[in-house]
């Protein structure tokens, strides 16, 4: 059995990622949701430095998508 279950799914317009002067070790996370609800997480700042770093190396590895023109979409 899974240990989080997803509840529903509902794109976010914005986010905006806080580190509090006064808990350099905490990030704060806010989402502005579709549905103009707002989702806000506190996460350890290690966990999002680790995730930047995954997210970097992976457009970083990402294959580049040869002779693509925009001016040829319909």
């Amino acid at each position: 059995m899974p240990k989080y279950q997803l509840l529903r799914q509902v794109k976010a317009k914005s986010l905006t990622v806080k580190i509090p002067k006064n808990e350099p070790n905490t990030a704060r996370l806010s989402w502005l949701l579709a549905n103009e609800e707002f989702l806000t997480v506190e996460i350890p700042r290690y966990a999002l430095e680790r995730f930047m770093v995954q997210a970097k190396r992976a457009i970083e590895e990402a294959p580049l998508i040869s002779g693509f023109d925009l001016s040829t979409r319909p």
